[in-house]
């Protein structure tokens, strides 16, 4: 009986108990909410901001170069080029002028002789129509006309054109012959085919002078041929042919008639039976007209005396001038395509167009290019460039200009320099964020290189010695910035302020506040019952040089 008493006992005073501890915690709470909200608060210092971007991309170069095939080659004939060498591989140094392909034309010497050639006998035919020396063509006065000259030394024959007369292309003027000696064919009756050999000396007998000039048979022709005292007789036997060239004394004319005979004994010669005729001139040439126009000059009579160059006539007219001036731009053309293919060859050395690192190369030695082609590319790793993308919230603060510090995963340690030097205006969304893409060129070093990953920090501006709140101060009511400010009695008011500057932590007060005004930064009314509120006057950081973080 005594224990259960004990035992009734201790079971009432752990119910009495527990009620107590529960009747506790109720009762403080309760108490805390009847005496209003607990604010935590900091306090308005002046301190120094700064805000900025963090974004991330890939490096590439800013500023590149081709190795390529010259444009040059367009404006020749070359019309094959092939890559004969490759002297540099992808990441070799290179500097500015350094041959880095050579290229072969396999064409090259066949145009440049062809083009040669060309030019000389457009020289040439001016040197002749116009009778000036062929070193001073290009300085030929279209308006003088053209003269005509003597091809061969000789004597002018069958020239009967005055001044005035109208001269057609092509048209033949006269002939200068070479008198000296003439031609003639001889026809030798089967018997004294073999009194004769060539090379042996013959009498010549003209009736029209006295005496005998001399002569030498020249050739032979072994096979006979019919004989035909007259063109419209039967031929009645056979001839062997000789001709025979003689020595003219100044007298001898074409057509003349003559014998031949051979000098058996001294003083004794035998003339052939058949008599001969004089055939022409051993040298003798035809002189043509290159091109339409007037007589304006007749130089050489019929008969004249002439040396080779001298001129006949001189012709004259608007056809002529346009036939020199025509074949004057003709030469200067073919000289225009001489230089450029000369200068051509200095390109077959592809050279680098700056200092750089070889980037890649895309061709092969024995390939084949064009003008203009790409067969490889160089860069500079003194200026990089990086794309980067900038979500929507964040693009506010990146101007064109802005400076940007940039670091690269390869290279922990480097800090390098950098500028905004774009920002997109077009803009991408994954559903979840709209981005926009901004451009940024970096100042870089020699350890660079493409594609290597990136992280910049763009510079979106600072301010010292400005007045500052924390973040979590600053709410947004009716399109106005404004912070709660907690007066001496306890009790908070809304205060409408300017801001400036902000980043994830502060915010720069240019208006409504004052140094030392304690703004609210939380409320007990706005925690849940198990949350508790801590006062903190701390929030704002020191600056570097008072212990805290800049």
């Amino acid at each position: 009986m005594y224990q259960r008493t004990i035992a009734v006992i201790i079971v009432i005073l752990m119910v009495l108990g527990g009620g107590f501890y529960v009747y506790k915690q109720l009762l403080e709470p309760m108490q805390v909410e009847a005496q209003g909200p607990v604010y935590a608060t900091s306090a308005v210092t002046r301190g120094d901001i700064s805000v900025g971007v963090n974004t991330s991309g890939r490096l590439d170069p800013s500023s590149g170069g081709g190795i390529r095939v010259s444009d040059v080659f367009r404006n020749t004939k070359i019309s094959e080029l092939v890559i004969e060498e490759i002297l540099v591989k992808e990441g070799d140094t290179v500097s500015r002028q350094q041959t880095v392909v050579r290229l072969s034309a396999p064409s090259l010497d066949n145009d440049l002789a062809e083009l040669r050639d060309q030019i000389k006998r457009e020289k040439e035919y001016l040197s002749n129509i116009t009778g000036v020396p062929l070193e001073q063509v290009m300085n030929i006065d279209p308006s003088r006309g053209v003269t005509i000259s003597a091809p061969i030394k000789g004597r002018v024959q069958e020239m009967s054109l005055e001044e005035g007369d109208e001269v057609a292309q092509g048209q033949t003027i006269a002939r200068v012959v070479d008198v000296s000696t003439y031609n003639i064919t001889l026809d030798l009756a089967m018997p004294e085919y073999s009194m004769v050999k060539k090379g042996q000396a013959v009498k010549l007998r003209f009736p029209y002078f006295e005496g005998l000039q001399n002569g030498v048979i020249k050739h032979i022709n072994s096979n006979p041929v019919p004989f035909k005292e007259k063109e419209e007789d039967f031929a009645s036997s056979f001839v062997y042919k000789a001709s025979i060239e003689g020595d003219n004394q100044g007298l001898v004319q074409k057509a003349m008639e003559v014998e031949v005979g051979i000098e058996r004994t001294p003083g004794q010669v035998y003339f052939f039976r058949n008599k001969s005729h004089v055939d022409g001139f051993v040298k003798e040439e035809r002189v043509f007209s290159n091109t339409e126009g007037i007589v304006a000059e007749v130089h050489a009579e019929e008969m004249a005396e002439v040396e080779k160059g001298d001129p006949i006539i001189t012709l004259a007219g608007s056809e002529v001038e346009d036939t020199i001036r025509e074949r004057l731009d003709k030469i200067r053309e073919l000289e225009s395509d001489l230089r450029q293919l000369i200068s051509a060859i200095e390109m077959l050395n592809v050279k680098s167009p700056m200092d750089g690192i070889v980037a890649g190369i895309y061709s092969q030695e024995g390939n084949t290019v064009s003008p203009g082609e790409w067969i490889g590319n160089i860069y500079q790793t003194s200026q990089m460039a990086m794309m980067s993308t900038v979500d929507d919230i964040d693009i506010i603060h990146v101007t064109q200009g802005a400076p940007v510090k940039v670091t690269v995963d390869a290279l922990p340690e480097e800090v390098f320099e950098g500028e905004v030097r774009d920002i997109h205006t077009n803009w991408s969304s994954d559903g979840k964020a709209t981005q926009f893409m901004v451009y940024i060129e970096i100042k870089g070093g020699e350890l660079l290189r493409p594609g290597m990953q990136a992280r910049a920090h763009i510079d979106a501006g600072s301010a010292e010695d400005v007045l500052l709140v924390p973040i979590e101060a600053v709410f947004q009511e009716d399109n106005t910035y404004k912070v709660e400010v907690l007066g001496e009695n306890g009790v908070p008011s809304v205060v409408a302020v300017e801001i400036g500057l902000m980043n994830d932590r502060l915010a720069e007060i240019k208006s409504g506040l004052k140094e030392g005004d304690l703004v609210v930064t939380g409320s007990s009314s706005d925690l849940l019952p198990t949350q508790n509120v801590e006062q903190n006057n701390n929030l704002i950081p020191k600056k570097a040089d008072e212990g805290g973080e800049e």
